[in-house]
């Protein structure tokens, strides 16, 4: 099932191993912060927030992360340079965990880069992200501040409605090598339910062709799906939350964004599930996991 042609590239960043072949490395878990709506947000366009709330959400994933053997990667979303500073300067302050930066305009991403580099915290950040779209003046700052960490998103409307996205993935990675970018991860693009499951297929592929780490932003499915919570129950609506996150997983995924990070308590068990079943793949290969792997925390 997971015999793949090219060998999987696993890389350590500021802490955290992603990528291989599934049963080793434990799922990265990817929560989502200062989002639009976050409630701790009060002012998305200063980046003031409620800064004891921030890091009961930010506890309550480590904590998980302590229970399940997932480890904790942030998805650090931000409206300008100015947000996305204090955004920064607290996840510093309170968590060692890698930080994927996600902000909205490439100008203010230009800006957001620069401000890392200044404070010394570029071994903790991943560019979240470059895709087909993304102009020269990121690649230059990359460069020049010498980013190594990127997500290449595959998001382009000529290849959304299919699960072949590999011309996307050739057109990005060489902008990105020149730049300077050396862990590459791959985000296939969740926009909706359909496209869950072309993602999840497009995850296999590129694994199988390349190496590459692959995951999604399974989350999308469900904020795209708009009469879920009118429609069904709240036991049913935290079912869906897990196994959205536990679909591209069960195909290889190696991380998954999957969504505000105060949904950890309802992903995590699901996610160290599949990890723990799927580490007997390595057991039958006379590999052992490594001690902190799910398989010997959910027991």
């Amino acid at each position: 099932m997971f015999e793949y042609t090219v060998e999987q590239k696993t890389y350590e960043i500021s802490g955290v191993k992603i990528g291989g072949a599934p049963g080793l490395a434990p799922t990265v878990m990817v929560g989502s912060m200062f989002y639009n709506g976050h409630l701790v947000v009060e002012n998305p366009g200063e980046g003031i927030f409620d800064k004891d709330e921030a890091e009961k959400q930010v506890r309550g994933a480590e904590e998980m992360t302590d229970k399940t053997g997932l480890p904790t990667v942030v998805d650090l979303v931000a409206e300008n340079g100015v947000a996305a500073g204090r955004y920064l300067d607290f996840m510093v302050d309170v968590t060692s965990m890698p930080i994927f930066l996600d902000v909205i305009s490439e100008t203010a991403m230009v800006e957001s880069l620069q401000y890392a580099y200044d404070h010394g915290m570029m071994g903790r950040i991943i560019l979240n992200s470059l895709n087909p779209h993304t102009g020269d003046e990121v690649y230059s700052k990359v460069k020049e501040i010498e980013c190594k960490n990127a997500v290449l998103l595959l998001h382009s409307t000529r290849h959304l409605l299919s699960s072949s996205k590999e011309a996307l993935l050739d057109e990005i990675v060489p902008k990105a090598k020149d730049a300077g970018v050396e862990k590459i991860l791959v985000d296939t693009v969740v926009v909706d339910v359909p496209t869950l499951g072309l993602a999840t297929k497009a995850i296999h592929r590129i694994k199988d062709k390349y190496g590459y780490p692959c995951g999604c932003g399974a989350h999308n499915a469900i904020a795209s799906w708009k009469r879920l919570r009118e429609k069904y129950s709240p036991t049913a609506v935290s079912t869906v939350i897990g196994v959205t996150s536990a679909l591209p997983i069960a195909m290889g995924a190696d991380f998954v964004l999957y969504g505000p990070m105060r949904n950890a308590d309802e992903v995590y068990p699901a996610i160290a599930m599949i990890n723990a079943a799927y580490s007997q793949l390595a057991m039958e290969k006379r590999i052992r996991p490594p001690k902190d792997h799910p398989r010997y925390k959910i027991g």
